[in-house]
């Protein structure tokens, strides 16, 4: 039996390849799932998984290369990044940015990943073509979220225990400065005309606006859910509504998600998720959204004209990222 469902898994997985071997914009669903050691693929259509990659330990953060031909993911107990090929749901290379990569980044033009190294409490640069590491820069304690900002110019690090972001220029890979925030800061994105870069800090409850001229904090954004305890409140994942008008906020052990509106900073709505809701990512069309619940092993669909909740699906254990080939 078992030999059985191996042969029938391969030509479902060679059919699946076949059909997209010449093709962009597939749609495939991807999820990395921290414990289960395995990148889960799913039909766009149904939700349902359609293949599950075998990765190194601990997958996390995922990005793309600039055509969306490959995917790379961070495997973080293994020391490296896996480079995806698409067409065949297969690892085809590796990149090694040091120690525990856990977020990372690439730039532009495609050539470099910046990775944060957790352990070793600094940042690296890595050519991805050579996979050389050209520079490594000292961080605070647990750097994790790796963001560089729209026009390509500076990277944008959290550190966590040091409760502070550090602001470093690419091409001359240095710090240009240190930005004091919250407590435990995770995750981060760009309003879309690059002047505010907005940060969760989880154990403080509450982002950071930061204004990316000064290089201060401009404003904070707290989260009120009713019912809700305050220490049930810790953000984590952000994301921005393609159209830059609304920020979604995953409030990790509160189940919820918080709509903000982006131009006056106000919460406009909470919707309840999954357990330990905890990144966000969106469809390219913008018309629906995902959160990533680590807490309950799956991911909620979200229709974001309507506001709604759609669909909850299954993936693996403890996800982490999820990113679309759309």
């Amino acid at each position: 039996m078992r030999i059985l469902t191996l042969i029938l898994t391969t030509i479902f997985l060679s059919n699946i390849s076949a059909e997209h071997s010449h093709a962009k914009g597939t749609g495939l669903i991807f999820v990395s799932n921290e414990r289960d050691h395995s990148i889960t693929v799913l039909d766009p259509n149904t939700y349902e998984p359609i293949a599950s990659i075998d990765s190194g330990r601990r997958p996390r953060d995922m990005q793309w290369n600039e055509d969306k031909t490959k995917l790379y993911v961070a495997a973080s107990d293994d020391d490296r990044i896996e480079i995806i090929d698409v067409a065949t749901s297969k690892i085809v290379g590796y990149i090694h940015p040091d120690e525990d990569p856990e977020m990372f980044d690439i730039t532009p033009d495609g050539k470099i990943l910046i990775a944060s190294n957790e352990d070793d409490n600094m940042v690296s640069f890595v050519d991805i073509e050579k996979d050389k590491i050209i520079a490594q820069i000292p961080t605070g304690v647990e750097p994790e979220g790796v963001t560089i900002s729209p026009d390509g110019k500076h990277v944008y690090i959290t550190a966590e225990v040091s409760e502070m972001v550090h602001i470093i220029d690419i091409e001359n890979q240095k710090t240009l400065a240190d930005v004091l925030v919250g407590s435990r800061p995770r995750r981060a994105f760009f309003t879309l005309d690059g002047q505010e870069y907005w940060v969760t800090n989880e154990v403080s409850g509450y982002v950071s606006v930061i204004d990316t001229k000064t290089y201060k904090e401009k404003q904070r954004i707290s989260f009120k859910p009713p019912g809700l305890r305050e220490g049930d409140i810790t953000p984590v994942g952000i994301n921005i509504n393609p159209n830059g008008k609304t920020a979604y906020v995953t409030l990790g052990h509160a189940n919820r998600l918080a709509l903000v509106d982006v131009a006056t900073k106000k919460v406009r709505k909470y919707l309840v998720v999954g357990v330990r809701a905890w990144n966000v990512e969106f469809s390219s069309d913008g018309k629906n959204l995902f959160v990533v619940n680590s807490g309950s092993d799956d991911v909620t669909v979200i229709n974001a004209e309507k506001e709604e909740v759609i669909k909850t699906f299954p993936v693996g254990r403890y996800p982490h990222t999820l990113r679309i080939d759309d």
